[in-house]
């Protein structure tokens, strides 16, 4: 599942260009606002299947600069939930938390990068 958040690429570019340490700050970046959409999907999530969310977890930041939100390996049955099945309609809770919280979430990366870099 992937979802992009435009307006922070050049940032991001810039960051790149700073080598190690721009690499550590891009990560704290990305991992605060992946909290912002963990928190949301959690509070969206369905109650009526097990502990689904209180185990929406994020991955590690990947090479690509990306990060994983979605439910832990146990609770694979998340996605079913996200997308549907054959049998039963989908009840999605990651992708709109994650279209009411973008904005706040590329706040949050942008305060976090200001502050890591003194700006």
């Amino acid at each position: 599942m992937g979802f992009q958040i435009n307006g922070m690429q050049e940032l991001l570019r810039q960051l790149e260009r700073m080598g190690a340490e721009a690499d550590r700050v891009k990560e704290e970046a990305l991992l605060a606002g992946a909290e912002i959409i963990q928190q949301a999907a959690s509070e969206r999530a369905p109650r009526d299947t097990g502990k689904l969310a209180e185990n929406i977890v994020i991955s590690d930041v990947k090479e690509d600069g990306t990060v994983d939100i979605g439910p832990d390996r146990d609770r694979f049955y998340g996605l079913f939930l996200e997308f549907g099945t054959s049998k039963m309609a989908a009840r999605p809770f990651l992708q709109p938390a994650f279209e009411e919280s973008k904005e706040q979430v590329q706040q949050k990366m942008a305060d976090v990068i200001r502050r890591e870099l003194g700006l």
